[in-house]
């Protein structure tokens, strides 16, 4: 996962110039606020708006083969995302991630200018608005983005469920070819559960402790991505607990 924090610009009011990579704007860095407002008064207005975001970015030269996502893990509150003028994402809620493939959109090593027209406003259509709220609702890009390079084959989604206290259920959704993975249960250094397989999994994890709100105890799942020769080609790490 590559960094997109630094050398942002940001405009209050979004326009077609601005978009196109043209006039001036304030420099920014993630995460930031449309508006910095007074500690102890401030208004909705305040901070809604219809604003801009942009930078440069490049493709990392080595990444021929690879796919090159983005990733916004909080655009608040509804976000349409373009890459060199061609809209690649349109997300409407502020308290949850998304992600863009750009592997067609960008040459290894080329560069682009990446915008994010934001409006910060509240939507009764648009989580968590629609009902009464008390509090503040505060825009921008207020957590961070990056670019996630992936292989040919890679993971894309681990679903996780717990039938039972001392069982774990895995539903793994692999992009490419490679079908092999592997899944293991983690206290700390100790491996307490692991399984060669494809895509679906069900190991028992003998004396898994319960998760409750006293002692909410937690587990590392690793699932990993696994060539012929059972290098890792890919992995991804999930905290989770047992109920």
């Amino acid at each position: 996962m590559i960094s997109l924090c630094n050398n942002w610009e940001f405009i209050e009011t979004w326009t077609d110039a601005f978009a196109a990579g043209e006039g001036g704007a304030a420099s920014v860095r993630l995460p930031h606020t449309v508006r910095e407002s007074p500690l102890h008064y401030a208004l909705p207005s305040d901070y809604e708006m219809l604003c801009g975001y942009r930078r440069r970015i490049t493709r990392p030269a080595d990444s021929a083969g690879k796919h090159i996502f983005l990733q916004f893990d909080g655009a608040a509150h509804i976000a349409t995302v373009y890459l060199n003028g061609t809209k690649i994402a349109h997300h409407r809620c502020g308290y949850t991630a998304f992600r863009a493939e750009i592997t067609d959109l960008l040459q290894p090593g080329e560069e682009g200018l990446l915008t994010v027209k934001l409006d910060s406003t509240e939507n009764a259509a648009v989580p968590p608005f629609g009902f009464m709220i008390d509090y503040l609702t505060y825009g921008g890009l207020y957590r961070e983005v990056w670019m996630d390079v992936r292989g040919e084959s890679f993971l894309e989604d681990v679903y996780l469920t717990t039938p039972g206290l001392d069982r774990l259920n895995a539903e793994l959704t692999i992009r490419g070819a490679c079908r092999k993975a592997r899944l293991s249960v983690w206290d700390g250094e100790t491996c307490l559960a692991s399984a060669i397989g494809e895509t679906v999994f069900s190991i028992r994890v003998p004396g898994a402790k319960p998760w409750n709100a006293e002692d909410p105890k937690r587990y590392l799942c690793r699932a990993e991505l696994l060539d012929g020769e059972n290098r890792v080609m890919d992995c991804r790490e999930t905290m989770i607990g047992f109920r």
